[in-house]
């Protein structure tokens, strides 16, 4: 019994060392995003940089954050999880070094891009080897876990622009530099990270070697638009990317609508801001608490409702320090129950071992090209009156929460229960054949399944 009870301690230890140094992506994606936006003004007068030069260097930001989760999700399932975040934090490392020292708007803009493929490869891989080591019982908790650290990663640049904010060039390099540091710490802690023992297992099964495991996809692309991952696949883009713009939106262009619309200052906003982005991050202890309980989809819900009102509110009533505040702290309780912590939830338990980080880091792809693209045209949606503005993203947040509460309603399995249920079986046959198996593949409409089965023993006379 004690034996028992120091090995589960020992678990629980290393699950939250796992998903604390591997959900050091949330943090340095939030860091980057905050860092970047504060530095490039700080070095504008240092580079000489333009208008359109600013531009530039915002929205390349995302591309780049976009196009690193495509391609690392996919290396992810194909070459592993260990592989790839160790690559990508070497990269987020590389890249601080070339802002910190970068002489020219070129060489500027060249880390800005490698700093975005870096952080953005390795959210959906380290998510994947979060959600694969965590069980039911608290795989929710701990993918939520990583919004903590995503919170912390804005508080902590936050404090370094306030502090060193008018220092220039020499304050955009320290912050660049404690980008760097932080990357060089996560990368040794994660070199104690071993392999996925899930994504191992599939990986053998795939290339035909006895593993007791039941691959329900060899992980092509194509599956992804069969079913049945087709509905969940297109329903998470369609919700992330709806929802996002919301909170996109609040997030780039809230000063402007509580100066212009309202009339307050931008300290009145900043206050706002920092009183909501706090309760925000107590509000995931209590996502962290409830969100592997029966009640998911009715906290989902509650998300919901906050967005569309919150949008509404300024819409019907006007745009005032009252109405705007009230927006804010709507969809503060929206970003934590209906937002990115759900998204990553359900985009690791929709989707095979061998397509999971594939599909999240599509979907965040897509989701941070539209962010970016709709923030181009704001400027002149609001032009024509902030109460268009508004009430398109109340119906955004509408359709897109509705689409996942269709897609997600009534769903008593995930991939992870179907994965378990079929290893439990083939390893439980393994034994009983004294360990000699066979493989072979199931073709038919439904993603290719690799099934492993044990040959019958022979009975010697």
């Amino acid at each position: 019994m004690i034996m028992a009870s120091k090995t589960k301690r020992s678990e629980e230890r290393h699950l939250w060392w796992l998903t604390l140094v591997s959900g050091m992506a949330s943090y340095m994606d939030a860091a980057a995003i905050v860092t970047s936006g504060i530095a490039v003004v700080m070095l504008t007068d240092y580079l000489n940089l333009d208008a359109a030069q600013i531009g530039v260097l915002s929205s390349s930001l995302g591309f780049s954050i976009a196009f690193g989760a495509a391609v690392g999700g996919r290396a992810g399932d194909r070459f592993g999880r260990r592989r790839v975040f160790l690559v990508t934090m070497a990269m987020i490392i590389a890249a601080a070094v070339v802002l910190c020292l970068a002489p020219s708007y070129g060489f500027y803009l060249a880390g800005i891009m490698l700093m975005g493929m870096g952080t953005g490869a390795d959210l959906p891989v380290s998510l994947a080897t979060i959600s694969e080591a965590a069980s039911s019982e608290n795989r929710g908790s701990m993918v939520s876990f990583t919004q903590i650290l995503w919170k912390i990663g804005i508080f902590s640049s936050q404090g370094f622009g306030a502090v060193f904010g008018d220092w220039g060039r020499t304050g955009a390099q320290i912050m660049y530099a404690h980008i760097g540091a932080v990357a060089i710490v996560t990368l040794i802690a994660r070199c104690t990270i071993p392999e996925s023992d899930r994504w191992k297992a599939a990986h053998l099964a795939t290339e035909g070697v006895s593993s007791g495991v039941a691959v329900r996809s060899e992980g092509s692309l194509r599956d992804l638009l069969r079913k049945p991952y087709i509905v969940p696949f297109l329903g998470l883009i369609v919700f992330y990317s709806l929802i996002n713009i919301g909170m996109n939106t609040n997030g780039q262009f809230g000063a402007l609508m509580f100066t212009s619309l309202a009339g307050m200052s931008v300290s009145f906003y900043s206050k706002v801001s920092m009183v909501t982005t706090v309760g925000g991050f107590v509000l995931v202890f209590l996502l962290m608490k409830v969100i592997d309980g029966p009640h998911r989809l009715m906290w989902f819900v509650l998300g919901a409702t906050c967005a569309v009102t919150g949008s509404l509110l300024p819409t019907v009533f006007g745009p005032s320090a009252i109405t705007l505040t009230a927006m804010l702290c709507l969809w503060v309780l929206s970003s934590v129950f209906a937002g990115e912590p759900i998204l990553k939830i359900w985009a690791q338990e929709s989707f095979p071992t061998l397509l999971r980080s594939t599909a999240q880091g599509f979907i965040v792809a897509f989701a941070r090209i539209v962010s970016a693209l709709v923030a181009l045209v704001t400027p002149i949606i609001f032009t024509f009156g902030p109460r268009y503005l508004l009430g398109a993203i109340a119906t955004c947040a509408l359709v897109g929460c509705a689409t996942a509460f269709l897609v997600f309603r009534g769903r008593t399995e995930t991939e992870f229960d179907l994965e378990d249920r079929g290893e439990t079986a083939d390893i439980d046959k393994a034994h009983t054949a004294e360990g000699r198996m066979t493989t072979h593949a199931v073709d038919s409409a439904e993603p290719k399944i690799t099934v492993i089965e044990p040959v019958a023993a022979k009975t010697v006379v």
